[in-house]
């Protein structure tokens, strides 16, 4: 996508306007972009500047308040945007007609598919579906995912096998599933625990799990102050990592033990974002993305010591997926899916990050994977956008 610099200005409602130097990024329109923006004024001001970041698709997501717009304008600068007051004012306007409290985003279409190495594409039976997060069962036969409604969200597993789709939570709002290392077990974030209307799972979410057959009720893993959501577990599937959104140093990583007390136990904060983590076979070793928004970067730690450390990009690495039975660890950078070979052990040996292949895949607004891969890393599971 192409940038250009452009100079805005962006309003604080009675704070007054204030002004702020941006590189704003050109959206492209929402019919190119894939998201069909109402017609009115203030149109083609939103789609030209609406956060470079973000698919117009994620910052259409809800509707908002104008005093919400507001302070999703001065987001945007914040992040580097600037305005003139007068076209602020147009675009909040506008956002605030067509895209006020009682709009109802529509949901994106996506297919599920298998990508081999080369970049060869081989769609899944399943027919398009709100998907997302989707993560492959140990044996890769089931694959859990969220799916969200109008209203809610919940955890779907899909049986490649037999090609049928069934519910796992019927209850609040549940994402981010992830499989235990024997398949018994789905672990998903959930704001269950709140009252049907207080529920806000951007607000409050803990940390559940629920048997992969459906059969009994969810357990709550997690009790705290702040809020947190599920990763993976460690290969012997005694502990499961867990990500806690802290108000001083943004995501940090903590692990939850099945076995004495079960307390949980911080592994690594630091004053950026950390996240997408993924263990190594031997359980040794744990890969996860740490930096700030656009400047994450590829870290292989040591567990559960946190010393010594490997970053293993400079330019640039997210989403990581490494595979029990793969000598390689797997990230998107870009549009591209590569790989690096890693041997573990007492020491760790790294080798130089390859291209596998590129293509127009889904990829995920924060750290956690959008896509998956077969055990032995042959073959991923990663979505498609129904245009």
């Amino acid at each position: 996508m192409q940038g250009k610099r452009v100079l805005l200005v962006v309003t604080l409602g009675l704070a007054g306007w204030l002004v702020i130097p941006l590189l704003a990024r050109v959206q492209q329109s929402g019919a190119e972009a894939g998201y069909s923006l109402a017609e009115g004024d203030g149109k083609a001001l939103v789609a030209a500047s609406c956060a470079g970041c973000h698919s117009m698709g994620t910052s259409l997501r809800r509707g908002r308040s104008r005093e919400e717009w507001v302070i999703t304008v001065n987001d945007m600068v914040s992040r580097g945007a600037q305005m003139l007051p007068a076209d602020a004012e147009t675009m909040i306007g506008y956002l605030s007609e067509h895209y006020g409290l009682d709009f109802v985003p529509p949901l994106d279409q996506f297919v599920m598919v298998w990508v081999d190495h080369q970049g060869n594409v081989e769609p899944l039976a399943a027919p398009p579906g709100a998907y997302n997060r989707p993560m492959l069962s140990p044996d890769g036969t089931q694959v859990a995912m969220d799916i969200p409604s109008d209203t809610t969200s919940d955890i779907w597993i899909y049986d490649i096998p037999s090609d049928e789709l069934r519910r796992l939570t019927f209850e609040g709002n549940n994402r981010s599933a992830t499989w235990s290392n024997d398949g018994q077990w789905v672990a998903f974030g959930s704001d269950r625990h709140r009252s049907p209307e207080e529920r806000s799972y951007r607000e409050d979410h803990e940390a559940y799990r629920k048997r992969a057959d459906g059969s009994g009720e969810a357990e709550r893993l997690t009790d705290a102050e702040f809020n947190h959501g599920p990763q993976r577990w460690t290969p012997d599937g005694k502990t499961l990592s867990i990500s806690e959104i802290h108000p001083d140093t943004g995501r940090d990583i903590w692990m939850l033990p099945f076995e004495g007390d079960r307390t949980p136990w911080l592994f690594l904060a630091t004053p950026v974002l950390e996240g997408g983590v993924s263990f190594s076979a031997d359980g040794n070793w744990v890969a996860y993305t740490t930096g700030k928004p656009g400047q994450r970067e590829v870290v292989v730690r040591a567990f559960p010591e946190t010393e010594p450390a490997h970053q293993i990009t400079t330019g640039g690495g997210i989403e990581v997926v490494w595979p029990l039975n793969s000598k390689e660890l797997f990230y998107r950078s870009g549009n591209k899916r590569m790989a690096v070979e890693i041997t573990t052990g007492d020491t760790l040996t790294v080798g130089t990050p390859r291209v596998l292949f590129e293509g127009d895949f889904v990829s995920s607004p924060g750290s956690r994977a959008y896509w998956d891969a077969t055990q032995d890393g042959q073959r991923f599971l990663m979505l498609k956008k129904v245009e």
